[in-house]
C-alpha cells in the first residue's frame, strides 16, 4: 500500500512538471498602455516555448463595441513566434476609450492572457485656417499660419520644396512658423507642404504654391513725354509701361498715376482705362486727363507703382507742357 501511494505521488510530480515544462510565454510589444490607435494598425507579440501551431485571438472592446481579430502561427525550430495582426478600423467606428485582450491558445499549452488599455481615434486632423493663400507673393520672409482641429495633435510640420527650416515644427493647434527666403537663389514659385499627424497616426497635409520676387518693377512713361506736343483744350492719353516677375505679379491697385502743379502740390489723380497684358512679364497702364480738370500750361506727371511681393518701382515723372 506504501509503494501504491508512493508511485502515486511521484506519477502526480511528474505530471505538474510537465504541465509547467508546457506553459508557454506571450508578450504583447505594441501597442503599449494608453496608446492611440488609428484606422491603421498592427499588434506586435512574442511567443515562446510554443510546440505547434498557436491561435492568436485579438479582443478590442469599449465604447464601439467589440472587433475580434484572429489569426493562427507555426512556431520556429526554438518554438518561438515573432508576429503581428493588423487592427484595421473604419473611419464610422466609435471613438474612445478601449481594452485590447490578447489571448494564445495551443493544444496541451496555456499562456497568458494580456490586456492593454487604448484610445482609438480614427478621424484626421482638420485644417480651420491656413495661410498663405494659394500663388500668393512674398519678396522676404513667408510666415506660414494655421488652425488645427484636433485634440491630440503629435506634431504639426511644414516644409518649403520638401525641406526644413529653423522653427518648422510644433506640437499645439496653432501653426506658426516663419521661413526666411533669402535663403534662396533665384526667384520664382515655391512649394509650402504644411503636415499634421495625431497621436493615432492619422495625418493630414496641404500643399501651398507661392512665388518669392525680389526684384521690383521697371516703370516707362510711354506718352506723354516731355517733348509731346499737347493741344490745349484736348483729352491726353496717358500710357505707361510696366515689366516686373510675371505679367501677374502687380495689381491695378499697386499702380498710382498722379498729376502735380510745378510747386509740387496735388492736382488729381489720373482715371484708369484699362490695364492690359503684353505678354511675357508686361502690361500697359492706360489713363486718360480730361481738359475739364482744368490743367494749367505745365505740370508734372508722376507715375508710382509697387508690386504684390512690397517692391517699390523707382518713381518716374515727366513734365507736361500744353500749347
Amino acid at each position: 500500500m506504501k509503494g501504491l501511494i508512493a508511485w502515486g505521488t511521484c506519477a502526480a510530480l511528474w505530471l505538474a512538471s510537465t504541465v509547467a515544462a508546457w506553459a508557454g510565454t506571450l508578450t504583447v510589444q505594441s501597442p503599449t498602455n494608453n496608446a492611440f490607435l488609428g484606422q491603421s494598425n498592427r499588434l506586435r507579440f512574442q511567443i515562446a516555448q510554443a510546440a505547434v501551431e498557436v491561435t492568436v485571438n485579438v479582443r478590442v472592446t469599449g465604447t464601439g463595441g467589440t472587433f475580434t481579430f484572429e489569426e493562427r502561427f507555426s512556431p520556429n525550430a526554438d518554438g518561438e513566434v515573432d508576429g503581428g495582426i493588423d487592427l484595421n478600423f473604419g473611419e464610422s467606428t466609435p471613438e474612445g476609450q478601449y481594452t485590447i485582450t490578447v489571448t494564445a491558445t495551443e493544444p496541451d499549452n496555456t499562456y497568458p492572457t494580456r490586456q492593454i488599455p487604448v484610445t482609438i481615434d480614427v478621424v484626421r486632423p482638420q485644417f480651420l485656417e491656413l495661410y498663405p493663400l494659394q500663388n500668393q507673393f512674398y519678396r522676404s520672409n513667408v510666415r506660414v499660419v494655421g488652425r488645427i482641429r484636433e485634440t491630440n495633435v503629435k506634431q504639426w510640420e511644414v516644409l518649403v520644396n520638401n525641406q526644413p527650416f529653423p522653427g518648422n515644427t510644433g506640437t499645439g493647434n496653432t501653426i506658426d512658423a516663419t521661413w526666411n527666403a533669402s535663403t534662396l537663389t533665384q526667384d520664382g514659385q515655391q512649394s509650402i507642404s504644411v503636415r499634421v499627424t495625431d497621436l493615432a497616426n492619422n495625418v493630414t497635409s496641404r500643399t501651398i504654391n507661392i512665388v518669392v520676387d525680389r526684384v521690383a518693377p521697371v516703370v516707362t512713361i510711354a506718352y506723354p513725354r516731355t517733348d509731346s506736343r499737347i493741344l490745349p483744350g484736348t483729352t491726353i492719353p496717358v500710357l505707361v509701361d510696366i515689366t516686373d516677375f510675371s505679367n501677374s505679379s502687380v495689381d491695378v491697385t499697386g499702380i498710382t498715376v498722379r498729376l502735380f502743379r510745378m510747386d509740387g502740390s496735388l492736382l488729381g489723380t489720373v482715371a484708369r482705362v484699362s490695364v492690359v497684358n503684353q505678354g511675357g512679364n508686361g502690361l500697359r497702364w492706360t489713363g486718360r486727363i480730361r481738359p475739364s480738370m482744368g490743367m494749367p500750361r505745365q505740370f508734372r506727371l508722376r507715375v508710382e507703382c509697387i508690386d504684390k511681393a512690397g517692391n517699390r518701382a523707382t518713381n518716374q515723372e515727366v513734365t507736361v507742357r500744353v500749347g
